[in-house]
């Protein structure tokens, strides 16, 4: 075997053993510009509701709990709309009826994690929406993101409630390993996020 067929499969004995370790991943968001939708609810009463349903498994790597990222969430909406009156309710009252005279935004969190090959769909949690699992590419990072959305705008004489599944995966080759993972992982979310403000609009638009 010559010194660089030994190197090429010394790194890919690496990469799968890296691979195979754990069974989740999940890294914080990283910092990113965010287009503001300035003006759209403007001085309109929103609450948010954010509910983390997944289910990750112990022998996971977790590198961003539950709270980073529900507050990572909160301040993307913040961000994204700057005009609306927004409070970020805690979790507790996510199954609770929404709140009259406002719009509130129901967002559980069904999964946010990188895994290898098939590994993904573990821990993919139950808030409301019937997830498909799908398929995941054997040999390759995935990083899924999924969320179901509730919509419930109770203004003035209003009462319209709307719902949506948003699921978003990515898939990369084996090449760099964790690397590969987080890039996948941060693709979905930024996706995922991209999708959920177009049906936040799309809703509320008036």
């Amino acid at each position: 075997m010559t010194s660089k067929a030994f190197t090429f499969t010394t790194f890919a004995l690496l990469s799968f053993n890296i691979a195979s370790a754990q069974k989740l991943y999940i890294w914080c968001p990283e910092p990113r510009d965010i287009k503001q939708h300035i003006g759209f609810l403007k001085n309109q009463d929103v609450n948010i509701v954010l509910f983390d349903g997944r289910n990750i498994p112990k022998n996971s790597k977790i590198k961003c709990d539950q709270l980073s990222l529900e507050q990572d969430l909160a301040a993307f909406l913040r961000s994204t709309y700057p005009s609306a009156k927004i409070t970020v309710l805690p979790d507790s009252m996510y199954y609770n009826p929404s709140e009259k005279n406002k719009i509130t935004i129901k967002i559980g969190i069904a999964a946010y994690q990188a895994g290898f090959g098939v590994d993904v769909n573990i821990g993919i949690g139950s808030v409301g929406g019937k997830f498909a699992s799908g398929v995941f590419p054997q040999g390759k990072w995935n990083g899924l993101v999924s969320y179901y959305v509730q919509i419930f705008d109770n203004r003035g004489d209003t009462n319209k409630k709307v719902s949506k599944e948003i699921s978003e995966i990515t898939s990369k080759a084996n090449l760099l390993g964790y690397t590969t993972a987080r890039s996948c992982l941060f693709t979905s979310y930024d996706n995922a996020n991209q999708e959920m403000v177009s049906f936040i609009e799309d809703s509320l638009m008036l």
